[in-house]
């Protein structure tokens, strides 16, 4: 038997009817992948995406010109018969990009303000401090030109530092002493100017408070939190917060890499309420309204409160075929309809499986890739083990440090799988890497 929903999950309005023509959708930062994952969930010739620009310009921050695109983009949708939304499903820019260019063309979106209050990772932690305290760690700004004393920040030891913007924990370090302090500054002073251009060109149209803006307060200083980390996926529409469900994060022993992320959660159902209900104060607090969202948490049973890591503007792409896996609703399929302008619709533990975890192939030395395996590999894992999903990140003739990655690990692909539990799941993968030649170099 199907357990209820509790009350956090449930879907608590109709939807909105479907059109009843063929949609077109402004792309901004939609790869290959994902244009796949998107194309799978809707009828063939009811779904036409407009691309504009390459994925590199809209997904890249080192290769973006987000006021250039974002006039490229509203002149090309102006340009077209229709054009019904703008889709977009990267981080940074697209996150920025998408909002900005449906406030041009007078389309469903996400305010641009609220996008940038979520994004910048400062500004989010002044408005939390507010409206949820107990969910709110200690922090403190850190500006690159004039550092403050280590003992000053009054975060306590050892604390955790990362810059105001940043995806996949990308420049984030745990700090012990002052030597490990002034090497987290150095190197973000070194990496982090031509990474953050184009999110704080962007940010001055969000009006944000001058105490964020005055000097480089590049980066984000808060006290080490611990326990159970997790995240909970939403959306809001119309002003009303749905939560679709919480994935648990399970780490490697660095307490830093991800191993694998785990749906449904194995927290007890009154904790999951616990952050429903910061979410629900939290997302309209930040203005934010029309858009898909989620929110990392630490759950330690010493503390009152479940503690929030960040808040982020959008989908969490890596979870979306979890939730289909589960509750027979992908995510991706969410994304259009509020693009469309439409009240999603979706259910409650109406998938195929029990249980999914996105299971991530990951090492703790850098490598030279050599070899990934092919889509003949890939097709017949998905023969062999139905309804798994492999992403393959390596590249070959690169090392795995050129790509994205977190700053203590290696990440070379991703593997998707469902079933009845935890150890069916692991059966499945280990059968599944035993099909996919991966070859590396030291």
């Amino acid at each position: 038997m199907v357990p209820d929903a509790p009350d956090h999950a449930r879907a608590i309005v109709p939807p909105s009817p479907p059109p009843a023509t063929a949609t077109t959708l402004l792309s901004v930062g939609v790869s290959d992948e994902d244009r796949t994952q998107i194309q799978r969930l809707v009828a063939p010739g009811s779904l036409t995406l407009a691309e504009i620009g390459t994925y590199e310009e809209a997904s890249d921050p080192y290769v973006c010109r987000p006021r250039d695109f974002i006039a490229r983009a509203t002149a090309f949708a102006r340009a077209q018969p229709r054009i019904d939304g703008v889709i977009g499903v990267e981080d940074y820019p697209p996150s920025l990009l998408v909002p900005a260019i449906c406030r041009n063309l007078g389309l469903p979106g996400l305010d641009f303000r609220a996008a940038v209050r979520c994004e910048h990772k400062g500004w989010s932690r002044v408005l939390q401090r507010r409206l949820v305290p107990d969910s709110t760690p200690r922090f403190a700004l850190v500006d690159l030109d004039r550092p403050v004393e280590l003992e000053a920040l009054g975060v306590g030891r050892p604390f955790w530092m990362k810059p105001i913007k940043s995806y996949l924990s990308y420049l984030g370090f745990r700090i012990a002493d002052a030597a490990a302090y002034r090497q987290a500054l150095a190197m973000a002073a070194e990496r982090l100017p031509p990474f953050l251009e184009s999110f704080l060109d962007l940010m001055q149209d969000a009006d944000p408070p001058s105490d964020l803006t005055e000097g480089r307060k590049w980066m984000l200083a808060e006290e080490l939190m611990g326990g159970i980390q997790c995240t909970l996926d939403g959306y809001v529409h119309g002003g009303e917060v749905t939560v679709l469900g919480v994935v648990d994060s399970i780490r490697f022993a660095n307490k830093v890499s991800f191993k694998r992320f785990q749906y449904p959660s194995a927290l007890p159902l009154k904790v999951q309420a616990q952050m429903a209900d910061v979410a629900r104060t939290l997302m309209p607090g930040l203005g934010f309204d029309h858009g898909l969202f989620n929110i990392e948490f630490f759950w330690d049973p010493r503390r009152p409160a479940p503690m929030v890591i960040e808040v982020n503007d959008r989908l969490s792409m890596q979870f979306g075929d979890l939730y289909e896996k589960v509750d027979g609703i992908n995510t991706y399929r969410i994304l259009m309809d509020l693009a469309e302008g439409r009240r999603p619709d979706h259910g409650w533990r109406q998938g195929r499986y029990r249980a999914a975890a996105s299971f991530v192939l990951r090492g703790f030395t850098d490598r030279l890739c050599l070899a990934v395996p092919s889509d003949d590999d890939v097709a017949r894992v998905g023969e062999a083990i139905p309804n798994t999903v492999v992403m393959i990140r390596a590249v070959p003739g690169m090392r795995l440090s050129e790509l994205p990655q977190d700053s203590y690990s290696f990440r070379h692909g991703l593997i998707n799988i469902g079933g009845r539990d935890l150890t069916d799941m692991q059966a499945k993968l280990d059968r599944a890497l035993a099909m996919l030649p991966f070859r590396f170099a030291d």
